[in-house]
């Protein structure tokens, strides 16, 4: 070993290991020890490491290192446990492997990473069971969401948002507080930003912006599908393509107490309540029936109290398609029948018309409004599309309102059907009509859909106690 090596040099002398070591001609002897570090663990290294056909420059770098070979030849070896006993007595007494991931980076064991990581997804996934199993069927979705990668890749989309870089603790986060949401559900017309603010912090973690968000908004709709949970009923639409708010108002969660509408006509206003918000959606309400025009309420005018109630003898008519609405809005408008107007005699005995649309999955305007009409006993009564989807719409809102069917049995399926150049092939996954159950047999049966439209004159004539036109189907 020359003067250059490591005797005189001081313990854990940087200087001494880089010119020992971190010169480009020891590269090839580092590279060497870096591949043995692992399998050595917290040994000494040890055995001997070779270059064939090595440079002059490299051959004096290791002469430096550990001195002149007693025998030459064209192969370079060099004794690990030698340049080993070296560095512990000289410049680097941590070691050979201390010294070379000093020189170039910690060495990783890639494997034993993977399986932490590989932990730390499991644990985060795993959270959410304790929550989970409230709900029919979650707990199973869930880990099949993850298992496909949905929640690192909602993770990666949150380090993105946040600058960071995806990892099982942002995933734990994610699941933190998405418990906090459910642990708060069903909610009672909670706004969604109140929500967030009571689970996470952030009034504005649950939009659908954010990936935590839509993760949320995702795993409710599955919590809140129509089916059983431990709480009771599971109110909630079906259907993988329903949107944020179909799934929030499942959970009795509104995106804003503004967007939350509902579609009507000829409902009355409640007269002599007290309040300016009562009283100003009474009076609107009123006016529109005179007018026997249609109107949009929000969730605010619902819950105003200037809603009345029916009568017991009263019904209220619920459809799904806003095409009815305005089929019967137009038919109302010109009959003049004083049974039938807003003023009249019909106004207090139950006979005037209400209609209420739910557009699809029914909002929480919706269903509130409907509950509110029919608070003292007025009957509800219900139809929709003759599709699978209509089927499950039409069970989302039997768990919130009761309500009897209307021409919605299979007699009248068959009926419709029997005017076949309206139907449609049945498309999507089958679903049960518990009011009938001979309705999603026939419909099977026929494979055909009829949508509402179709009978829309049989049903305004309904609403307004008026025989349908003579080109529409008998009932």
């Amino acid at each position: 070993m020359t003067d250059d090596g490591a005797t005189g040099a001081r313990p854990g002398d940087r200087a001494a290991l880089d010119r020992l070591l971190g010169v480009p001609e020891m590269a090839w002897l580092v590279d060497r020890v870096r591949a043995r570090i692992l399998a050595a663990g917290d040994a000494p290294l040890r055995g001997v490491v070779q270059l064939d056909r090595p440079t002059d420059a490299q051959r004096a770098a290791a002469v430096r290192l550990v001195g002149r070979p007693r025998r030459g030849g064209a192969t370079l070896r060099v004794d690990l446990a030698v340049v080993e006993e070296i560095l512990r007595r000289g410049p680097w007494p941590a070691g050979l492997a201390d010294a070379v991931e000093t020189l170039t980076g910690p060495v990783v064991d890639r494997e034993a990473l993977r399986a932490r990581e590989a932990a730390g997804w499991a644990a985060a996934r795993d959270a959410l069971e304790p929550a989970a199993r409230r709900f029919d069927g979650l707990l199973e979705w869930w880990h099949a969401w993850c298992a496909a990668g949905g929640l690192k890749r909602t993770a990666s989309a949150e380090a993105a948002r946040t600058g960071a870089t995806s990892t099982p603790e942002i995933g734990a986060r994610l699941v933190r507080d998405l418990l906090a949401v459910l642990d708060r559900l069903p909610a009672q017309g909670r706004p969604l930003a109140v929500l967030a603010r009571e689970a996470v912090g952030d009034a504005h973690a649950l939009d659908v912006s954010r990936p935590f968000g839509r993760l949320a908004a995702t795993v409710v709709r599955e919590a809140f599908r129509p089916g059983t949970s431990s709480e009771g009923p599971v109110r909630g639409p079906a259907g993988r393509d329903s949107s944020a708010r179909d799934a929030w108002a499942a959970a009795g969660v509104v995106m804003s107490n503004v967007a939350s509408t509902v579609l009507c006509l000829g409902i009355p206003g409640e007269r002599g309540h007290d309040g300016a918000a009562a009283r100003a959606t009474a009076t609107a309400l009123e006016a529109m029936r005179v007018a026997r025009m249609p109107v949009v309420l929000t969730l605010d005018q619902v819950r105003s109290g200037g809603v009345a109630a029916l009568p017991p003898a009263g019904v209220v008519h619920v459809c799904e398609n806003p095409s009815v609405v305005e089929v019967t809005a137009a038919r109302w408008s010109r009959t003049e029948s004083d049974g039938h107007r807003p003023d009249g005699p019909g106004r207090d005995d139950g006979a005037a018309p209400v209609l209420v649309c739910t557009g699809g999955q029914p909002s929480t305007a919706v269903v509130e409004l409907v509950r509110n009409l029919s608070a003292a006993g007025a009957q509800v009564r219900y139809h929709g599309d003759f599709d699978w989807a209509g089927l499950r719409i039409a069970r989302v809102l039997a768990a919130q309102v009761p309500w009897v069917p209307w021409r919605y049995r299979a007699g009248d399926y068959l009926a419709a059907v029997a005017e076949g150049q309206h139907s449609l092939r049945l498309t999507g996954s089958p679903a049960p009509s518990p009011w009938d159950p001979t309705l999603a047999t026939a419909m099977a049966e026929r494979g055909l859909a009829v949508e509402e439209e179709f009978v829309a004159d049989l049903l305004a004539g309904d609403v307004l106690c008026m025989p349908a036109p003579a080109a529409t189907l008998p009932d």
